[in-house]
């Protein structure tokens, strides 16, 4: 038992290294949830922890439980979770050693837990930060309050114990940005051996043998993310002067020569900035492609260039992607407004051209990042 209680101190302690080393790349997963579940729990047999052999005889069925958690999210691969699942235990036994015939016996448990939470598939890729689906990892340890409803005649009958190492896996599904749905099972190691309905006799007058109860809880369950995620304020730039126009030549008697003007939008620049990871054009970048796209519909021979970056976050050949998505996310918006593509010139430069000093392994605010993630177009002739 000492073994086990030092692993899980190890591995919290590693815990701690992990999200820490990885800080530069936890901020979409820094979020809160809280979720509710219910399944069947199974009384998984008793052993002897002198040489983890089976020891009781006893047989169980299925039985409905429930429970609930609230986790923390660290980073893209670490969680913890504060958790708790209530099961009634119920079978029959056999006492063969003792003269006793078959009894039954019904067990309640209401366990509360604290797991390290692991993202199975982000420890192999974790350049893929939000993902649809993925497998988890439990571990973690916790007490058990066992309450024994039926079962041999003894004393004692309600008792919390200490510890419980609860050990399990499963898979989580995003239905939205907001629930998922969690399927898992939970194998729980406890610190008694009561869970079939009886209390083991003792192996001297003084001394129990190290006798230990386990129980399988397998469930469904919902979670639902809490809080908003803060966006960076938007960078207001000062309006740029509009150009001088040129001087008129002096009249001469000849015919005056005819003067083409060029319309006064060209050069004209619009911005637009995206979320991190996301190429979707908000309410404000629409707002902004909306007065260019009316500038472009009054002036129909002028063109539009297309700039678009990303930050440094993530690898380059990933943010180069990333950009090409701004730009076209960009240009399908001016399409729908009436401006055809073949006025469109379109680059994308990944985190190639950045506006600041924030390239990688240089540590920078989430609004330094912001500066970034954008979408340059400028009129031109």
């Amino acid at each position: 038992m000492k073994k086990l209680i030092l692993i899980v101190a190890v591995i919290l302690a590693n815990c701690t290294f992990t999200f820490g080393q990885d800080k530069a790349k936890s901020e979409p997963f820094n979020k809160w949830e809280i979720g509710v579940n219910a399944g069947v729990g199974n009384f998984a047999g008793e052993y002897n922890m002198h040489n983890w052999s089976p020891y009781s005889d006893a047989d169980g069925s299925g039985q409905f439980g429930f429970g609930a958690l609230v986790k923390k999210n660290f980073s893209h691969v670490f969680a913890l979770e504060f958790g708790f699942n209530h099961n009634s235990l119920i079978g029959t036994g056999f006492h063969g050693f003792d003269n006793y015939s078959n009894y039954n016996f019904k067990t309640l448990t209401t366990e509360f837990d604290v797991n390290t939470v692991w993202n199975v598939n982000n420890l192999i890729s974790k350049n893929k930060f939000d993902r649809k689906l993925y497998l988890f990892a439990k571990l973690g340890v916790g007490a058990t309050h066992l309450s024994n409803k039926t079962g041999l005649d003894y004393n004692d009958k309600s008792k919390v114990e200490f510890p419980t190492i609860p050990l399990g896996a499963g898979v989580s599904y995003k239905i939205s940005d907001k629930v998922r749905l969690n399927i898992g099972t939970q194998w729980s190691w406890i610190h008694g051996d009561r869970l079939d309905g009886r209390n083991t006799r003792p192996t001297t007058s003084n001394t129990s043998p190290s006798v230990n109860g386990t129980k399988l809880y397998t469930y469904a369950g919902l979670s639902f993310t809490i809080g908003k995620t803060k966006k960076p304020a938007p960078v207001v730039e000062a309006p740029k002067p509009e150009p001088k126009p040129e001087p008129k030549p002096e009249p001469k008697p000849e015919p005056k020569p005819v003067v083409k003007v060029k319309p006064a939008v060209i050069g004209n620049a619009y911005k637009v900035y995206f979320a991190f990871d996301k190429w979707n054009v908000d309410v404000k970048a629409k707002a902004d492609l909306d007065r260019l796209a009316k500038d472009m519909n009054e002036y129909a021979t002028v063109n539009v260039e297309i700039k678009s970056h990303t930050d440094s976050r993530g690898p380059s050949s990933y943010n180069m992607k990333l950009s090409e998505k701004r730009g076209k996310a960009v240009i399908e918006y001016l399409n729908s407004k009436g401006i055809a593509s073949s006025r469109i010139n379109a680059q994308a430069f990944g985190e190639t051209q950045l506006v600041n000093k924030c390239k990688d392994g240089v540590p920078c605010k989430k609004a330094e990042h912001a500066l970034n993630r954008r979408t340059e177009t400028i009129v031109i002739e």
